[in-house]
């Protein structure tokens, strides 16, 4: 009688314990969940309004990458070791499952000709799969400016990013990487500018309704591709 009491004991606690992880793993079957997030204020703000855990959302220390120099600064501000390292040393120290990577409208789109944007944008593709050939990428297309950005910029126009989406997607088949264009999911037809309900400001900074937009559109991209 004893040792059929213990037998159920252990058998009530086995079960116990199947359930439990049972529960983490399903948490952890969004491939969201598995991303680090790299690029300038539109990536950053993700820990603000994208409910994103900062220590997943990689950029400057201003919360700013600025893709003109994304190769020779330490353009990475990682929160937990209060440090700045380079995009090459991120990828090598934390070994992200998934890493997005937005970047190009900085310091990039309407200032670079062709052949300067694909070459940066190429040696920092091949710096992350250097330093960590099992990260999955996903290059995320520069995303929409906001129809009162005329005031600010002079020669970022709508028309620029998407000439630099036209050069980031080829060097992404070129390099059989992943291109994710989120762009078309955020403007307005009309305008070809940022929809009016996900523009947080004047410049392209997103509210929360479109952070999840964008999300969606990776997790249902990463999901297609097996990630």
């Amino acid at each position: 009688m004893q040792l059929y009491r213990r037998w159920i004991s252990a058998f009530l606690v086995f079960a116990v314990f199947l359930s439990y992880p049972c529960k983490v793993f399903a948490l952890s079957e969004d491939p969201v969940d598995r991303m680090t997030f790299f690029g300038d204020s539109t990536t950053a703000h993700l820990a603000l309004r994208g409910g994103i855990p900062k220590e997943r959302v990689w950029s400057g220390a201003g919360s700013t990458v600025l893709f003109e120099t994304v190769n020779a600064v330490k353009c990475v501000h990682l929160q937990k070791e209060n440090r700045d390292v380079t995009v090459a040393e991120a990828v090598s120290c934390k070994k992200p499952q998934i890493l997005v990577i937005t970047v190009g409208v900085s310091g990039g789109a309407g200032r670079l000709t062709r052949e300067t944007f694909v070459s940066i944008y190429r040696e920092l593709l091949l710096s992350v799969q250097r330093a960590s050939p099992e990260t999955k990428i996903l290059v995320q297309s520069l995303l929409p400016l906001s129809d009162r950005s005329v005031k600010h910029y002079k020669r970022l126009t709508k028309e620029a990013v998407l000439q630099a989406n036209s050069w980031v997607k080829e060097l992404c088949e070129e390099m059989r990487i992943p291109y994710v264009d989120t762009h078309q999911r955020l403007i307005d037809p009309d305008t070809g500018y940022l929809k009016p309900e996900y523009q947080n400001d004047e410049y392209m900074h997103l509210t929360s309704a479109a952070y999840e937009v964008v999300l969606e559109n990776l997790r249902m991209h990463a999901k297609k591709l097996g990630y």
